[in-house]
């Protein structure tokens, strides 16, 4: 130990000595400023111990396990009990050590323990591997914190590019519909996203896009979607040719193994039509008209960033008064339930189909939701978006409705959001 020359992160610790004999607080302190350490504390009982760790926060504790009023024992598990003491090194000195007393100091938090009386090699030995460990613990804790800030701004940023409530709202009042939504990452970052596109007086396009994976190699993919979508605006009013660019597009971004699928559809609100374009997403159901029943609505293709040159093309259906549409991604139909069991496209559209008709989008989510095995706390093995656009019997009277009472809550509060049906 004598050669070995220590760095300044281990010599400038703090370290507390407790003992109640001043001989052995001087031979301690001896041996630990031969080899540079210098900033010593002493305590001499164990009361003083306490004291001095919640005064000074010393980076390592030599508590001798003898002391007049409180035993060193006791005093490590009342350290222990501390969240903010909980994992400092505590080097228990003792005279008598066996299998059971041995057994007795670490199930009582001790890290270690040091035999008197104290050999110098193995003094310094133990106090530098201990404080090693303690730096390498926090360098970690603070990476993790770090990385846990990082992720929950990237999170932040995530959610915002998701449609503006009050931005929702005013679309939907202006197309004569209701939009409710269901958004969940299965992890702190997602590769779901969704969005609304203003076009004209006329239409509004809606996109849902799902990439493979989850966390920040997905999140910075839904990034550089969203980016790529609002590039190419020209676009909006044309399914097929808006995904075949974003196709050719995201191939050179995205790494091995990595796509997306992606559903964009032209609600034309005024001429009672939609226009889609699909890049292997799961169909949407569509309810056609007060009498219609729901059906799936598939026009797939292939994933975005698997293939140069795909053309997608635009597919056509009509969408008149009293109809629903209902997009959504994989984590939706393919969510085990607490038996394994998934309730797949068709059963969404059995599902759909047993909805009571004046049912609100929201509560059609929730319904879906339900029928699926999905809960507010069931962990998702999938991210899990869901958009219900809503145009049966008493949506206008509903937008009305929630227009008066936005206008009443922005009256009393004026910070809050609109309440639109979900985000």
């Amino acid at each position: 130990m004598e050669d070995r020359v220590l760095g300044e992160d281990i010599t400038s610790a703090k370290i507390l000595i407790a003992d109640d004999d001043p001989l052995c607080r001087r031979l301690v302190a001896g041996v630990l400023r031969q080899q540079k350490f210098k900033h010593l504390h002493f305590a001499d009982c164990g009361m003083a111990t306490l004291e001095q760790v919640r005064t000074v926060r010393p980076d390592l504790v030599l508590l001798d396990m003898q002391m007049p009023d409180i035993n060193g024992l006791d005093v490590c598990g009342q350290l222990r009990a501390d969240r903010a003491f909980a994992d400092i090194p505590i080097l228990l000195q003792t005279a008598t050590v066996d299998r059971k007393k041995m057994g007795e100091l670490f199930s009582g938090g001790a890290s270690d323990f040091l035999s008197k009386p104290v050999t110098p090699s193995e003094l310094i030995a133990r106090v530098v591997m201990h404080l090693e460990r303690w730096n390498s613990l926090r360098e970690l804790r603070g990476y993790r914190e770090r990385i846990s800030r990082e992720l929950e701004a990237a999170r932040r940023m995530q959610f915002e590019l998701l449609p503006e409530p009050a931005a929702l709202q005013e679309a939907a009042r202006a197309a004569g519909l209701r939009i409710a939504s269901y958004n969940r990452s299965s992890s702190e970052l997602g590769g779901d996203i969704w969005g609304i596109l203003p076009i004209d007086d006329a239409a509004f396009g809606l996109f849902l896009a799902d990439f493979t994976g989850h966390g920040v190699d997905a999140a910075l993919n839904t990034f550089r979607l969203h980016a790529l979508i609002h590039e190419y605006k020209g676009l909006h009013d044309d399914p097929g040719a808006l995904v075949s660019m974003l196709n050719e597009r995201l191939i050179p971004l995205l790494g091995t193994g990595q796509f997306a699928t992606f559903l964009y559809v032209v609600i034309d609100h005024r001429g009672g039509e939609l226009r889609l374009a699909s890049a292997g997403a799961p169909p949407a159901i569509l309810v056609q008209g007060k009498a219609a029943r729901a059906r799936l609505c598939d026009t797939s293709s292939l994933p975005l960033g698997i293939e140069r040159g795909v053309q997608y093309r635009t597919t056509k259906r009509n969408f008149p008064a009293e109809s629903l549409l209902l997009l959504f991604s994989d984590g939706l139909p393919e969510f085990p339930d607490m038996r394994g069991r998934r309730i797949g496209d068709d059963g969404l559209v059995a599902a759909l189909n047993a909805c009571h008709r004046g049912l609100a989008p929201r509560a059609v989510i929730d319904h879906l939701c339900a029928a699926a095995g999905i809960t507010e706390s069931s962990p998702l093995p999938d991210d899990t978006t869901i958009v219900c656009l809503d145009r049966r019997s008493g949506t206008r009277a509903a937008l009305r409705q929630d227009g008066r009472v936005t206008r009443e809550r922005a009256a009393r509060q004026p910070s809050t959001g609109s309440p639109c049906e979900g985000r």
